[in-house]
């Protein structure tokens, strides 16, 4: 766990009014921290790449760019810092934005008091910060000794004379029984909009499709249980980890001696059409069309089935949704194949 866990020891204080520095500054002191002063957005950004702080008071009304938007860069260059705003003029913040989070608001004029608890907040989001960022790491170590685990595993199978596919398969029924399930359904459901597209086998996609949606979640094997069995939403850093799957099971497939072709259209079944997807963002057509295909029935099949933090939509809503997510998520003309299968079903 980091050394500095429960430790604020640094404090930046933005401010164009001296005298207001030099109080807070006193303040600061008295608590037994360090202070760095800076006047303006500049001088606060060139002192953080010399001289880190883990907490910044910043005042809203700054000259030059304000401090909502050093709030910003702060966020992107200095994640680690907690963030205070202080302001006369609390209508300029606007909504709150989940995305510019913020340990506390100081509200001009306040006492020293008021102040002390200020830092006392940024110094628990530090905290609770560091946890976050140490628990991600941990299970990013458990996701990579998995994958290696997983990985040696398959191999004596296959050494043994076990079919690297079957012993996957295998593998994936013993360990987590609903993906595999999952995965089954996924498969036919590729297969039939892959047929109504009129994709021949010539055109190098039956059985490799096939294959990359049997094995599109075969990534989660390698996912910590923390993660697989939390009966409530994901915090934001165990997203990050459970978006890794593509990534854990593109790795093990590309180890493998006869399933290396299935790992591309793996890794970017979670690439969205328009471009926001993981985890390289490619855009339209530059996403293999298996992982076109294997998105689209991957999203129903997911979305109509309970999962721990949510009961299943009916087919019209799962529909409705796969419609408002097109073409910012999925490829309207497998949509439009995919809805022509099911309207058969």
């Amino acid at each position: 766990m980091h050394q500095t866990m429960t430790a604020l020891n640094s404090v930046l204080i933005v401010d164009d009014e001296p005298a207001i520095r030099d109080l807070m500054s006193r303040w600061v002191g008295a608590l037994g921290l360090t202070s760095t002063t800076a006047a303006n957005a500049y001088e606060a950004l060139a002192a953080l790449r010399t001289h880190p702080c883990d907490l910044a008071v910043i005042d809203v009304m700054l000259p030059g760019h304000d401090g909502l938007w050093l709030a910003g860069q702060l966020r992107r260059e200095h994640p680690q810092t907690a963030v205070v705003l202080a302001t006369a003029y609390t209508a300029l913040l606007g909504e709150p934005d989940p995305e510019r989070p913020i340990a506390d608001l100081l509200i001009k004029p306040f006492q020293r008091d008021r102040f002390a608890l200020a830092i006392e907040r940024g110094r628990r989001w530090r905290e609770q910060l560091l946890e976050e960022i140490d628990w991600q790491e941990r299970l990013s170590t458990q996701l990579q000794d998995r994958v290696r685990q997983l990985s040696a595993e398959l191999a004596r199978r296959s050494d043994g004379g076990v079919d690297e596919n079957d012993a996957l398969l295998a593998m994936s029924r013993e360990r987590a029984p609903d993906v595999a399930a999952h995965s089954e359904r996924v498969v036919e459901t590729a297969r039939r909009v892959a047929s109504e597209l009129g994709l021949a086998e010539s055109q190098g996609l039956g059985d490799v499709l096939e294959r990359a949606a049997r094995f599109h979640d075969i990534g989660k094997l390698a996912i910590p249980d923390a993660l697989l069995t939390k009966p409530s939403e994901l915090a934001p850093g165990e997203h990050v980890i459970m978006r890794r799957h593509v990534d854990a099971g593109a790795e093990m497939l590309a180890r493998t001696r006869t399933m290396k072709d299935v790992a591309p259209i793996v890794l970017a079944s979670h690439e969205w059409f328009g471009g926001d997807g993981y985890p390289r963002k490619l855009v339209g057509h530059a996403i293999p069309l298996g992982s076109r295909i294997l998105a689209v029935a991957d999203a129903y099949d997911a979305m109509t089935h309970d999962r721990q933090y949510r009961s299943r939509l009916d087919s019209a809503d799962a529909v409705a949704e796969m419609l408002r997510c097109c073409p910012s998520q999925f490829d309207p003309e497998i949509v439009t194949a995919f809805l022509s299968v099911l309207s058969r079903l």
